[in-house]
Formats: structure tokens, sequence, C-alpha cells
């Protein structure tokens, strides 16, 4: 398994100098990857406790801190169909041209206000995505591509350089219709914020789709809230305003509501060293290739908050990945 980082690139605690500094400080500590977000027309969801709307663009922030490690994967996570896939195609091969191919291209529907802004219908958003998968992988490694959809068209296009190194393409999103795009049209699944039990069933359609998934790259990216203190990590959650947004395409718990942390397992990692180190070996228990530490809700202390997992939960994680021994497949039944 292997460990990645949102990047502090939105909201009242991003900074020039907190993203610089901070993206050689993660390649130190021993992360694999960083991750941006992708908005058009950003506005804090409801469980980020502010109303702050700073939002630096994804496709800049990456090319412009990728450039300045030599082993960090750089992410988007998710981005959404706003541009026009001939752009998105340049821009990540931009990208990886320029970061020696270390690039994964996380890709998702989006919602309605950026869409519209955009000139997509949100009721077509799929379809778009669909699309741009399409004509982006092909604008990768073939000359003159035509393409005529319901969204997009282009006629006899071409880029240059072509892509030298493989570029993944996983989808994100917790809805069942997500799951089928990313085992039927990606590379991979971006889970997301999603609870366990949201997880389970979406893993088991996707094998209803395919019949194995081991080829799949997965990846979550769950809410990460650290304190030595435990319980006051825990009291600190407020389980409806954490899955106020998302529920709709969540698996509904036992009790017909999300009231207890329980209920969000998964949505959140949340506690001392130990709690979440075993939030992240639940993904790992499952399959997962990529974990993604998202400590929004700790940006304030951003640094601190990552020299803490590196020092404390990451050890935990690894040693009991070193105990299990247990293959990728078996993990994964």
């Amino acid at each position: 398994m292997t460990f990645g980082v949102l990047l502090p690139h939105f909201g009242p605690h991003a900074s020039r100098t907190r993203l610089i500094e901070g993206i050689t400080l993660i390649e130190d500590l021993g992360f694999d990857a960083v991750w941006a977000r992708d908005h058009l027309l950003w506005h804090p969801h409801s469980h980020e406790e502010h109303t702050d709307m700073t939002f630096l663009e994804p496709f800049t922030t990456l090319l412009g801190l990728g450039t300045l490690v030599e082993r960090l994967v750089i992410g988007t996570g998710v981005m959404i169909p706003v541009r026009h896939p001939i752009r998105v195609a340049q821009q990540y091969l931009t990208l990886s041209y320029l970061t020696g191919g270390r690039v994964i291209a996380g890709f998702g529907a989006g919602h309605g206000g950026e869409l519209r802004a955009a000139g997509i219908d949100p009721d077509r958003k799929h379809q778009a995505v669909l699309e741009m998968i399409e004509i982006v992988r092909r604008l990768w490694v073939e000359n003159g591509v035509t393409f005529e959809g319901e969204i997009f068209r282009v006629h006899h296009a071409s880029l240059e350089p072509k892509l030298e190194h493989p570029l993944p393409i996983l989808y994100g999103g917790p809805s069942r219709r997500a799951a089928r795009i990313a085992a039927c049209h990606a590379d991979g699944w971006l889970a997301g914020t999603v609870p366990l039990t949201t997880v389970d069933a979406r893993l088991s359609y996707m094998r209803e789709l395919l019949g194995s998934i081991d080829h799949l790259f997965l990846s979550a990216t769950p809410r990460t809230i650290l304190d030595d203190d435990r319980e006051r990590a825990r009291s600190g959650v407020n389980v409806e305003r954490m899955s106020r947004d998302g529920k709709r395409n969540w698996v509904t718990p036992p009790g017909g509501a999300f009231r207890t942390l329980d209920d969000i397992r998964g949505v959140v990692v949340v506690g001392d060293a130990h709690d979440v180190a075993a939030g992240v070996l639940e993904y790992y228990n499952r399959g997962f290739d990529h974990f993604t530490f998202d400590v929004r809700n700790q940006f304030d202390r951003f640094e601190e908050t990552l020299e803490t997992v590196s020092r404390s939960v990451l050890p935990i994680v690894r040693a009991q990945i070193a105990r299990s021994g247990m293959p990728q497949a078996d993990r994964r039944k």
C-alpha cells in the first residue's frame, strides 16, 4: 500500500508558502503521492465548516509543485468535465512530460452549478465524462483523432509529445454508477469519502461486473482527524454534517440514518495514532492499493499533522502489513 496527501490548495489555510514548502516536506516524510481537487465554482461543502472560497486550480498547482520534487506522484482527485477534452489531454501530457511520468488522472462527474457554468447539462454529466475519457486516452497515443459524441466533437486532432509513461485513469464517486464506470471504463476506483458498508457494496458490484477486480487500482480518501486525545478527536466529529452531502449515494445503515461514528466508519478515520492506523488498515484489508490522508480539518496545523502521521501512524500500518503478508488477490476476495 502507498500513501498520499491531499494538498491544502483550498480554504482559509491555503497559502503559497504552505504549498511550496509543504511539497518537499511531504516527500521528505516518506509519503508517495499528493492529490488536488477540482472545482470551477467552488463553495465549501457543509462538512467543511468554513465559508472561505479560496480554491487554487489543480493543473497549475500540481505542475508548479510537481516539478519541485523528484519522487512524489501527483494526482487529480477528481477532474470534472468543465474543460474541453483536447485541453484536458494536453494538460495531462504536459504534467507527465515535465514530471517524468509521475501522474495519475482521477476523473469524476462534478456538480450542477459549475457544470452549467461550463455549458454542460448536469443531467448528462456522466456521458460527458465517458466521452472525455475516451477522447483523452486516444489523444495521448494517436494522431488524427476524430470523435463524434453526444457532448463533445473532435476532428482530426493530434497532440505532441505523445505519452511516454503509463498514465492510469481512475474514476471517483460513491454511487453504483461511479463503480460501474470505474470498473468498465477506467483503470481503477477513487472511493473518496465513503462508509465502509458502501465500499463493500461497490466492490461486490464491481466483482459482479468483471468477475475479478484484481487488475483495478483502488484508492481511498477518508477524512483524517488525528489527536493524541482520542476522545477529543472523536467528540469533535459532527456525524450529521459529515454525512449530509454524500449520504444520498451511500448504503443506509441498519438504523435507517447516519447518527453515530460507527455509521460513518470509513468516511472519517479519527482518534489517536492507533485509531487512525486501524482505519487505514481497514482499507488495506479490503485490497486497496493507496490511502490518501485528507487532513483538511487540520490544515491550520498541516505540517505538524503530517509529521505525526509519518512518525506515529505509518510505522504501525507498515509493521502490520509486513506481518500480514497477505497477497492483494486474497484481500480482495
